[in-house]
């Protein structure tokens, strides 16, 4: 009798069919990643980053630049919101192998041995106010580590810088509860906390080339961490004083790494016209 197919598996793209997607984009961007070529391959790992304004262009850059370079597949622990909309939800499960986010789902892919990307700030670091870019949101949340410590996954930081400055916020959540009529209505009638969060989940209005929502071409700068072993802590994935630790851990190599990537991007004399010329339209 055949065994049942695993309802986490999915047929990957090819790696022709990979490049092929990725190449506008590249061209487009001129993605650099650092760091890349000391992943060890053959150890699964839990890949934790950051998202940019509107999560428009942060993790599938370097997860297709994994696949093609290391051959590692990483699977998506998604937003709920995602599993409800109609021809998404099949593409981004079907094609992209997105898995909606729960610590069932996580425990699964672990213990298939999949490597996972994994964005603990979710919808409150896309939804961008002015002045935030490149601010962590991941505030108490510290899901990601009780899973990794409770399956000795190991923890590698990615840190995205670029993004931010391929938008610009033209109104954010602030704008919106301060100077519209909806906004001082959903905050009368106690909405904006209990259904926004006061705000945190509202998504910012933003500009790219001129006043469309065309990214301006900034290069991209993507820089993998060091390997954080959680084994030590395997029995401790309950304690919040050891979780919290260990999630400061993250953060603290995820600052440091943008701040590597702000010195690489301010002293990278790329002068495309292109580039030059939309860039400078902020």
């Amino acid at each position: 009798m055949k065994a049942p197919k695993d309802k986490f598996d999915f047929r990957p793209p090819s790696k022709v069919d990979a490049k092929k997607f990725i190449a506008p984009f590249k061209f487009y961007f001129a993605p650099q990643y650092f760091g890349i070529d000391e992943i060890d391959a053959s150890r699964p790992a839990m890949y934790v980053t950051n998202h940019t304004v509107l999560g428009l262009l942060d993790g599938y850059p370097f997860a297709v630049e994994l696949y093609l370079r290391k051959g590692i597949l990483l699977r998506g622990l998604t937003d709920s919101m995602h599993h409800h909309i109609p021809y998404w939800k099949d593409y981004l499960t079907k094609r992209l192998g997105g898995v909606e986010a729960s610590r069932e789902n996580c425990q699964a892919l672990m213990e298939r041995g999949d490597s996972l990307i994994v964005f603990p700030g979710g919808t409150r670091e896309i939804c961008k106010k002015k002045g935030e870019a490149y601010v962590l949101k991941w505030s108490d949340r510290t899901g990601f580590v009780r899973m990794a410590m409770k399956n000795g996954y190991d923890i590698i930081p990615v840190a995205a810088v670029g993004g931010e400055e391929a938008y610009t916020v033209v109104k954010d959540s602030n704008d919106f509860i301060n100077d519209s009529s909806l906004g001082k209505l959903l905050k009368q009638t106690g909405l904006l906390h209990s259904v926004f969060k006061d705000g945190e989940l509202i998504p910012p209005i933003i500009h790219g080339i001129g006043n469309t929502i065309i990214p301006r071409p900034e290069k991209l700068y993507f820089a993998f961490g060091k390997r954080i072993s959680t084994k030590r802590f395997k029995n401790k994935h309950e304690d919040k004083e050891t979780l919290e630790l260990v999630k400061s851990r993250v953060e603290d190599e995820m600052y440091k790494m943008f701040l590597k990537l702000f010195e690489i991007k301010k002293n990278d004399k790329d002068v495309s016209f292109i580039r030059k010329f939309f860039t400078s339209k902020k």
